[in-house]
């Protein structure tokens, strides 16, 4: 196993404490002083690494602030008489929707460039899951706007340097496949898969991806030359053989539909089986398994995990 970043975990008020005064030349309002603001003079933040945000979920926060209020503020910086996000966009889309003229925000003055860039990715990934395309995009525009190394961005954002390389190497990815990983068609563990030195034609195997809908363990399969079926492939009239039935085993409990939902997403996620099991006495409580098919997959499941 690879070494944990020490800075695993830090949230946008330990990015924030880092940037004083003396190191970026500003002068910050008060931060225990909250101020309501115009919120037709709030303007998106230019560095928003999210690109789509869901209508549903603005709904459904929409309702949420309408019902108990925006607990937290939003946090802009003053440019001149209006002001930019830097973390809160979702929060200021769903006030928009709820009809709200006004809302809460600490303001801070003549931030640059660089830092909002950089409180704009770590927001997003600490709150609001990107896709992986979406932060590969974000590091690259660190590097090549204000220098910034592997080793920088992984002391910046809180992720082991092979987590920041391996990201990197998505965008070396032919364009019409990092749309298909933005779009969700191909999940973050296959898109890793595509960017192995032994696929020869990423593209090609992306689309086997999307209309196979091969898992992690197939795809790794195909990589290193071995061939069998997805299952969308199975003949008609077939099925997938039940396992054998141990003798005297106590019967299984079946899953709820929301824990079969929720059964569903940790699949997702982690891009190989995972097994919800209740115990017999207890169906509230019960193990999770999370299959894995070699130390490649394990070091991805890895990597998943401190991405995260």
């Amino acid at each position: 196993m690879g070494k944990k970043s020490f800075a695993l975990g830090r949230s946008l008020s330990d990015i924030l404490k880092d940037h004083s005064t003396e190191d970026i030349n500003h002068s910050p309002l008060p931060e225990e002083k909250i101020f309501e603001i115009n919120i037709d003079l709030v303007d998106p933040n230019p560095f928003q690494p999210r690109k789509n945000f869901n209508d549903d979920e603005l709904v459904e926060l929409a309702e949420t602030i309408e019902k108990q209020g925006l607990i937290q503020p939003i946090v802009v910086r003053k440019i001149h008489d209006r002001y930019q996000i830097i973390s809160g966009e979702r929060r200021t889309r769903a006030s928009r929707l709820i009809g709200y003229k006004t809302i809460k925000a600490r303001v801070f003055e003549n931030l640059e460039d660089k830092i909002i860039r950089e409180w704009a990715l770590i927001e997003n990934i600490q709150r609001v899951d990107l896709n992986p395309v979406e932060v590969a995009k974000s590091y690259q525009q660190l590097i090549e706007l204000h220098g910034y190394t592997h080793e920088d961005l992984s002391k910046t954002v809180g992720k082991s340097r092979s987590v920041i390389t391996n990201s990197l190497r998505l965008l070396k990815l032919p364009e019409e496949v990092l749309t298909w990983i933005e779009e969700g068609k191909i999940n973050s563990g296959a898109a890793r898969s595509l960017c192995s030195d032994k696929v020869e034609d990423p593209k090609a195997l992306a689309l086997r991806i999307i209309e196979e809908g091969l898992n992690v363990r197939q795809i790794e399969g195909i990589i290193k030359g071995e061939e069998f079926p997805s299952q969308n492939q199975l003949p008609e009239n077939s099925s997938v053989p039940e396992p054998e039935k141990i003798p005297n085993e106590k019967q299984k409990i079946e899953l709820s539909p929301d824990l079969k939902n929720f059964e569903s997403k940790l699949e997702t996620f982690f891009g190989t089986r995972v097994q919800l099991k209740p115990t017999n006495n207890n169906p509230n409580q019960g193990t999770i398994v999370i299959n894995y098919y070699s130390v490649d997959d394990l070091n991805r499941l890895q990597e998943l995990m401190e991405n995260h």
